[in-house]
């Protein structure tokens, strides 16, 4: 396939490894196959769950050449598997070595986010217009919160009542067209690493993941709802001394089996704002 002009985007099976952390902060090596393929995204089915805004690595079996690539969320699933729609963070890549079609302008859209109603523009790629059409929302980072959240059209926000089919009735309007720009400003890091939650006295050790320099995501048991203040310890080592900092809970989602994902933001103290233990 390589040097062969394909059309934008296409239907395209190409062989490829993924590598990361699934929707649990497991880590996991998948080897699978492209469903679809553009200049700077694709589409892939993993056995394993993944949380949308995760980085996760592709590689070509055949060249060994590997790229990162952002979840942008699940299409759709697709018999025992689940097929997700990633974005490149470096456009410029080229894993399988196609010839593309001039590149398109990305479409800028106005979305709402559903943690503290405040309203931004967005530059989305095909594949997140895609899933903003289908699910009606998509997950994204908000400056304000200094956290991961849901986008909507605000529209649909801020309807009282929503029809159960609501989210494949309205498209999301297009607003306008511009060149594609980086996706986030504090880049996390594709890994895991034992953090200590301390709240009321007491410590929680858990495996946070997407560690960036604001915070991190952690899944765990035990339930922090949104606002809580705590102390964490990023990392932490049982038998050492940790560096204890302030921190809030930026939200709390259930998930499967009784655990709860929660996002973690950094405060900055007034004083030292530091503690040891």
């Amino acid at each position: 396939m390589a040097n062969s002009l394909v059309a934008f985007p296409t239907e395209l099976q190409l062989p490829v490894e993924v590598i990361g952390c699934d929707l649990f902060g497991q880590q996991f090596f998948e080897t699978t196959e492209t469903l679809s393929i553009s200049r700077s995204e694709v589409s892939i089915l993993l056995n394993c769950k993944l949380a949308a805004d995760a980085e996760v690595i592709l590689r070509n079996p055949e060249t060994n050449e590997e790229a990162i690539a952002c979840v942008v969320g699940q299409l759709h699933e697709e018999g025992d598997g689940h097929v997700y729609g990633l974005v490149f963070l470096d456009p410029s890549v080229n894993l399988w070595h196609i010839k593309f079609p001039e590149a398109t302008s990305a479409k800028m859209l106005q979305l709402a986010c559903s943690t503290c109603h405040g309203l931004g523009t967005h530059l989305l790629s095909e594949a997140e217009v895609e899933i903003c059409e289908a699910g009606g929302e998509l997950t994204r980072r908000c400056e304000k919160c200094n956290s991961t959240a849901l986008w909507r059209d605000p529209n649909r926000l801020a309807s009282p009542k929503k029809p159960a089919n609501a989210s494949k009735q309205k498209p999301i309007p297009i607003l306008a067209a511009t060149p594609k720009e980086d996706r986030r400003k504090t880049r996390r890091a594709l890994m895991t690493m034992t953090a200590c939650v301390r709240y009321s006295g007491l410590e929680d050790v858990v495996t946070c993941e997407d560690i960036s320099k604001g915070g991190f995501r952690f899944t765990g048991r035990k339930q922090y709802p949104e606002g809580t203040r705590v102390e964490v310890a990023v990392p932490y080592e049982d038998s050492t001394t940790n560096i204890f900092s302030p921190a809030v809970v930026k939200y709390c989602h259930p998930m499967p089996k009784g655990l709860f994902r929660h996002g973690v933001s950094h405060v900055k103290s007034s004083g030292s704002g530091t503690w040891y233990s």
